[in-house]
C-alpha cells in the first residue's frame, strides 16, 4: 500500500509539473502576443527557404519561371501572415544579399525595414509596395543589404496610414561566405565634417570583369551582396519605371523589378556594349556606346534601343563623321588594340550625356576631346570640340574648338563626362564635369603633342587625377575651369558622380573609391583588393525600386 501511495504521489507531482510547465509556456506565448499588440517588439527566427533551379542561367526565362512557379506553390500551400511570413533566399538570382518576403496583415499598412550586421552601417528605409495609396494588406518585398558571411539582424516595422506603429518583428539571418567578394583592405576617414550620403557603392568591372559581378558595399566598407552577371561587366545601373536596368552580357540588357525578378531582356544583336549607356526618358530609349562587329574599328558608334519594341537604330558613326581623324590614326605597335583584336581603336569613346532632348556630349579618351553632337537622332553633326592640345590644328575641325577662358592645363584621357544644368545660369550656359585622368598617352596618334599638358602621368605612374568642372558658354564659344580638386591617380578607367550634395569618385588603377563633400574635401576613402582595377564605382540609394523616398527615422 505504501509503495502504491508513493507511485500515486510521484505521478501526481509529475502531472502537476506538466500542467505548470504548460501553463508557463502558454503564459510566455501570451506575453509575446501582447508584446506584438502593444509594444511591437518580439524576437523570432524563421527558416529561410530555397528555390531549386534546373536552369543555371539567371537571365533566361526558364530560370525566372522556375522561381515564379515555386514561389506561387509556397504561397498556395500555406496562409502566410506577417506573424509567420514566407522567407525565401534570393529566388530570382539577382541579389545574393537578399531574400523574398511574403505575408498578409489584418489591416492596411506600410513597412519600414532596418538591416544591421557586425561593423556594418545601418540600412533603414520604407519599403516600396505596389499600392497606389502606399498601404496594403499584402506585403511582398525583396529585403536587401544582407552581408554575406555575417549574422544579419533586421526588423520590419508596420505602420498604418496615419503613421502609427502597429507591429515590429525582428529576425536574424546568417548568410554563407562568398569567396568572390573583393576585400576592403583600408577605410580612411578624411577631414571633411560632412556626412556620407545614404546608399551602397556598386563596384563595377572588378579586375577587368574577371568575375563579372556587381559588388555592393556600405559606408563602413562591408559588402552587402552581389549581382551575378554573365560575360560582361555592366557600365552603370539605371532606374527606369521602378526597375533596375543593367547589362549582363556584351549584347544584352536586363530589366529587374523590385522583387529581383528579371522581367525582360533586350538584345543588341551585332552591337557590343562598351563603356557607357544612358536613358532618354522622353523617347523611352536607351542610348548605348557600342562596337559594330561589321566594322574594322571599335568604340566609335552610338545606337538607340527602344525599350518598348526593342528596335535598334544606328544614330552616329563617328568614323564617318570624322573621316580625316580616323585616317590620321595608326594601329598600335604589335598590330593589335588593348583588347587583343585587330580593329582600330582610334577614338575610344568612354562616356556620354544628353544636354537636352536632341543634343549630347561624348568623351574620347584617345583624342582627349569632348565632342558635342547636335541632333543625334536625325542628321547628326558636330557642334563643338573641347580640346586643349594641338591635335586639330590645321584640320577642318579647328574652327569647331571652343576657346579656353583662363590659364589652366586641360583634361587628358578623361572619363565620365556629365552635364550639369543650373537654373541660375543664362540660356546657352551649363556645366560639364568629369574625371580628368591626367593621362598622357595616345598610341594610335603618334603626332599628339603632350608637351602642352605639363604634369600628365604615364600608365603606371602619375602625380594626381582630378575632379574637373567646366562652365561652357555656347553663346561666347568658350569654356572655363570653375572647380578642380585632386583625387588618387588613375591613368585609365575611373569616374566621378554626384549623389546628394557630395561627390563620389573611383580611381581604378589606385584600387580606391570614396566620397568628397561639394568643396572637394575628403569624407572617406576605401581601398579594395585587386590585381588590376575596377572599371567604375558608383553609389546608388535604390529609391523608387526597393525603397520609397520617404523614410521614418
Amino acid at each position: 500500500m505504501k509503495r502504491k501511495a508513493l507511485w500515486i504521489s510521484i505521478i501526481g507531482i509529475l502531472l502537476i509539473g506538466f500542467v505548470c510547465l504548460f501553463c508557463y509556456r502558454h503564459y510566455i506565448r501570451q506575453k509575446q502576443i501582447e508584446q506584438k499588440k502593444h509594444t511591437g517588439l518580439v524576437s523570432e527566427n524563421f527558416p529561410v527557404q530555397d528555390i531549386k533551379h534546373q536552369c543555371k542561367n539567371i537571365y533566361e526565362d526558364a530560370y525566372q519561371t522556375e522561381a515564379d512557379n515555386q514561389l506561387q506553390n509556397m504561397r498556395n500551400n500555406n496562409s502566410y501572415t506577417i506573424e509567420e511570413p514566407l522567407l525565401v533566399w534570393n529566388p530570382y538570382g539577382t541579389n545574393t544579399g537578399s531574400f523574398y518576403y511574403y505575408g498578409v496583415s489584418k489591416q492596411d499598412s506600410y513597412v519600414v525595414c532596418e538591416v544591421t550586421c557586425n561593423n556594418g552601417s545601418v540600412i533603414k528605409h520604407r519599403l516600396k509596395n505596389d499600392s497606389d495609396s502606399g498601404v496594403t494588406k499584402t506585403h511582398e518585398y525583396l529585403i536587401t543589404g544582407l552581408a554575406p558571411g555575417l549574422k544579419n539582424h533586421f526588423s520590419l516595422a508596420f505602420y498604418d496610414a496615419g503613421n502609427n506603429l502597429i507591429h515590429t518583428y525582428q529576425y536574424t539571418v546568417t548568410l554563407k561566405k562568398d569567396k568572390q567578394i573583393p576585400a576592403i583592405t583600408k577605410v580612411e576617414k578624411g577631414n571633411s565634417k560632412s556626412s556620407l550620403t545614404d546608399g551602397l557603392f556598386a563596384v563595377l568591372g572588378h579586375d577587368k570583369s574577371k568575375a563579372k559581378n556587381i559588388y555592393y558595399y556600405d559606408n563602413n566598407g562591408i559588402c552587402r551582396g552581389k549581382t551575378p552577371l554573365n560575360d560582361y561587366r555592366t557600365d552603370r545601373i539605371l532606374t527606369i519605371d521602378g526597375k533596375l536596368v543593367y547589362s549582363y552580357s556584351l549584347t544584352d540588357i536586363a530589366f529587374v523589378n523590385r522583387l529581383g525578378k528579371v522581367e525582360k531582356t533586350l538584345s543588341l544583336g551585332k552591337y557590343e556594349l562598351h563603356h557607357d549607356f544612358m536613358y532618354d526618358e522622353k523617347r523611352n530609349e536607351l542610348l548605348c556606346l557600342v562596337n559594330d562587329t561589321d566594322k574594322d574599328t571599335i568604340e566609335d558608334v552610338l545606337i538607340s534601343v527602344n525599350i518598348e519594341t526593342g528596335k535598334i537604330k544606328k544614330l552616329v558613326d563617328f568614323e564617318k563623321m570624322m573621316k580625316s581623324m580616323r585616317k590620321r590614326s595608326v594601329q598600335r605597335k604589335g598590330g593589335k588594340n588593348t583588347y587583343g583584336g585587330t580593329e582600330l581603336d582610334w577614338l575610344h569613346l568612354n562616356s556620354l550625356d544628353m544636354i537636352n532632348d536632341k543634343d549630347a556630349v561624348f568623351s574620347s579618351r584617345e583624342e582627349s576631346v569632348i565632342i558635342k553632337i547636335n541632333n543625334i537622332y536625325e542628321n547628326p553633326s558636330i557642334d563643338y570640340l573641347i580640346h586643349s592640345g594641338s591635335l586639330y590644328k590645321g584640320t577642318k575641325y579647328e574652327k569647331l574648338l571652343l576657346k579656353q577662358k583662363g590659364n589652366f592645363v586641360g583634361h587628358a584621357g578623361q572619363h565620365t563626362i556629365t552635364v550639369e544644368h543650373d537654373t541660375s545660369l543664362p540660356n546657352g550656359q551649363y556645366y560639364l564635369f568629369m574625371y580628368n585622368n591626367n593621362f598622357g598617352s595616345a598610341k594610335t596618334l603618334p603626332q599628339f603633342d603632350w608637351s602642352l599638358y605639363p604634369g600628365v602621368g604615364s600608365y603606371r605612374k602619375g602625380t594626381a587625377s582630378y575632379f574637373c568642372k567646366y562652365l561652357v558658354d555656347e553663346n561666347q564659344k568658350t569654356y572655363e575651369l570653375v572647380q578642380q580638386f585632386s583625387v588618387p591617380y588613375s591613368s585609365v578607367v575611373s569616374g566621378v558622380n554626384y549623389i546628394g550634395n557630395n561627390i563620389t569618385f573611383s580611381s581604378g588603377m589606385d584600387h580606391t573609391y570614396g566620397e568628397y563633400d561639394k568643396q572637394g574635401n575628403m569624407i572617406c576613402t576605401y581601398t579594395y583588393a585587386a590585381k588590376r582595377y575596377a572599371y567604375r564605382v558608383i553609389k546608388y540609394d535604390f529609391t523608387d525600386v526597393y525603397y520609397e523616398k520617404e523614410t521614418i527615422q
